[in-house]
């Protein structure tokens, strides 16, 4: 039987060969910095980051491709501090969903700007007070978030990365056990998410609204009795405790979020293209639109519609497919759908988002 105390060993060498390595990787970012300055070059790359991470998932061994991962993202995010200290604008409050998810794409090594809306997400990266913005686009459950899709229609602002979070709702409170908890603070969108597990094991509890997730975190770490529902970051940052994991009633939740950015993304293979047109409700209109697709073999992989607000029974369709804005077919299908259907908005090819 091998002995613990030379076991650890090893690992200390090992964690002191991955730190001076580590210490080699920032030297040499520092170094990227310095061209990317002269090159006038963005200091975040979603298509690089990319490309890092397929090297090192093709490293195989015990840890987990999840793992790898979340270790990588935060190396990245560490070397892009060297290079410069980026921020993010999401929909906050703090603790949100939309700020957990734009930490777990960007890591904690950056800036972060909670802001009342998506209309000031996009805000803020559009006057500079933020490089980057993170948005909801749409949630497996619920649909589309509406209000993102009709903000494209006067923004220059690109997609340039897509993130997915799975919706973990905890049920957050300093009381000692479920029966000790009166109020129970909800948003009414979680509250629809998680009604089956408050009506089995909060029986007769009094719901009271709350304005956000983040909120009813906040009240139910000042108010005996009480608890709210609410992403397991809200716990650290309000100082309530965790007394129920995973509450939602459908497993499978999961929102899909938008990075938002100034400049466009690098090809890197598996790519996603989003487009906003412009047509109007005319018989075939919609087959119009979609059959260039079918023709030059681009897989469609979400379609919504949303009035344009310009003009009553015109329509602007958002539709995501799988391609690059630089893809020979991709530029032929474009260019039968601005002939046939109207004008066509490219607003960013980015990585496909893959788990």
């Amino acid at each position: 039987m091998k002995n613990l105390g030379s076991v650890r060993k090893k690992i200390d060498g090992i964690d002191l060969k991955i730190a001076a390595l580590l210490q080699k990787r920032a030297a040499v970012s520092k170094k990227v910095a310095g061209i990317k300055h002269q090159q006038d070059k963005k200091i975040y790359d979603p298509a690089r980051e990319v490309e890092v991470l397929k090297n090192v998932l093709a490293v195989k061994g015990d840890l987990s491709p999840e793992g790898l991962k979340a270790i990588y993202n935060e190396i990245m995010s560490e070397s892009r501090k060297l290079q410069k200290k980026i921020s993010v604008a999401y929909l906050g409050p703090v603790a949100s969903y939309s700020h957990e998810a734009a930490m777990k794409h960007f890591g904690k090594q950056t800036g972060y700007l909670a802001v009342n809306s998506i209309k000031e997400v996009f805000e803020e990266v559009e006057k500079g007070n933020a490089d980057y913005g993170c948005v909801p686009i749409e949630n497996s459950t619920e649909g589309a978030v509406n209000y993102s899709f009709d903000m494209f229609a006067d923004s220059e602002l690109k997609i340039i990365s897509e993130t997915m979070l799975d919706i973990n709702h905890c049920l957050l409170s300093n009381e000692k056990s479920l029966k000790d908890i009166k109020v129970l603070y909800v948003h009414p969108q979680t509250l629809g998410q998680c009604r089956g597990w408050i009506d089995s094991n909060l029986p007769g509890v009094v719901i009271k609204e709350a304005s956000s997730n983040s909120k009813s975190a906040m009240l139910s770490a000042s108010e005996k009795g009480s608890a709210g529902i609410a992403a397991s970051l809200a716990s650290a940052v309000y100082g309530v405790k965790i007394l129920a994991n995973s509450i939602q009633d459908l497993s499978d939740n999961v929102t899909r979020f938008f990075i938002l950015g100034r400049q466009s993304t690098a090809k890197t293979g598996d790519d996603k293209t989003s487009i906003m047109v412009s047509i109007k409700d005319k018989v075939g209109a919609l087959f119009l639109l979609l059959r260039p697709f079918t023709k030059y073999g681009l897989n469609l992989t979400g379609i919504e519609s949303r009035p344009s607000k310009k003009k009553a029974w015109d329509y602007f369709f958002f539709v995501d497919f799988c391609g690059h804005m630089a893809d020979a077919r991709v530029k032929k299908a474009l260019a039968e759908v601005e002939k046939h259907c109207g004008a066509v908005k490219v607003l960013g090819s980015y990585p496909r988002f893959s788990r």
